[in-house]
């Protein structure tokens, strides 16, 4: 049997008892900054240009093709335009202009025909542009794909979690849903840690306790989900109140895990509530309705609605 610290490391360590940020970040990276001793050999161009935003991304093709034709454009132009047959420009803004379009055909090997080099040097120079930008496409083909098959669980999470009246007390609850209309996610598992800080004689220590959930577990995920934590004497929420969850600088982590039938295999993803995000005395509005031919209706625009309550 597992004892009772080992159940509850998440591999933060101690050294974060003196953090006062959130340790997940909305996106699931971790809030933890590195000082590499060898920056360069600790970067992987290739997960970080699969991984970045497609905005990013597509920032970078673009710069990346600008600049690798101005690149060969500027030796076209210094080892002589008039090595290119075909460039008919009277300024010398025209000819370089001239020079990078045949540059950003020889790049893409689409060969118009109106520019063609002429001597062996300006030959030479396009004979190795073409072979990189057969490479290039060839990498941005690999690199496509591997945006577009990276596996990941699209869960769409509410706003706020909220501590809630739940069957004559109270519970941590937080509601998700599947983002992703046309992909089926199934055997999906949920675990919530708290992380707060707590009063060792006299010391503040971040500690890690896991959450019992109502429900850990369910088989399909084709509606909204309310995960539950029900706060009763076992719980490491019991007897906190709205403000103990700010001196405490409580943050709750949740790791879910699923499978995508897309994928056809397990994907994770990770988000944090911290206390400035958990709403004391609310309770979640219903996103369900019924629909003219009897189906149900489940309105996602609905998915963080709350309203107050009191407890009794």
């Amino acid at each position: 049997m597992k004892s009772k610290k080992e159940e509850s490391e998440l591999g933060f360590g101690s050294k974060t008892s003196t953090q006062r940020s959130r340790l997940i970040n909305h996106d699931g990276s971790f809030n933890i900054e590195r000082i590499e001793k060898d920056g360069i050999s600790s970067i992987s161009i290739y997960h970080a240009l699969v991984s970045m935003s497609w905005m990013k991304f597509n920032l970078f093709v673009v710069i990346y093709f600008i600049a690798i034709n101005l690149l060969f454009t500027c030796l076209y132009y210094f080892t002589g335009v008039e090595g290119l047959r075909g460039i008919e420009g009277t300024t010398e803004f025209d000819k370089f202009l001239g020079a990078f379009f045949f540059s950003t055909q020889t790049f893409s090997t689409v060969g118009f025909g109106s520019i063609s080099p002429l001597t062996h040097t300006a030959s030479t120079i396009a004979a190795f542009e073409s072979m990189i930008g057969v490479l290039g496409f060839a990498l941005a083909t690999g690199l496509l794909y591997g945006r577009f098959s990276r596996p990941k669980a699209n869960v769409l999470f509410s706003k706020h979690a909220v501590i809630a009246p739940f069957k004559g007390g109270k519970a941590f609850q937080f509601r998700i849903a599947n983002k992703m209309r046309n992909s089926q996610l199934s055997d999906m598992e949920c675990r919530v840690t708290l992380a707060k800080l707590e009063n060792e004689n006299g010391v503040m220590v971040r500690r890690f306790r896991p959450l019992e959930l109502e429900l850990k577990k369910i088989v399909f995920f084709p509606m909204t989900w309310t995960i539950n934590h029900p706060i009763d004497e076992n719980s490491p929420l019991w007897g906190m109140s709205a403000q103990d969850l700010i001196d405490s600088d409580a943050e709750f982590m949740i790791l879910l895990n699923g499978f995508d039938d897309t994928f056809s295999q397990t994907v994770n993803t990770r988000f944090s509530y911290t206390y400035e995000e958990v709403i004391y005395g609310a309770k979640f509005i219903s996103v369900f309705g019924q629909s003219k031919e009897g189906r149900v209706v489940q309105d996602l625009n609905k998915l963080s609605d709350i309203e107050r309550v009191s407890f009794n």
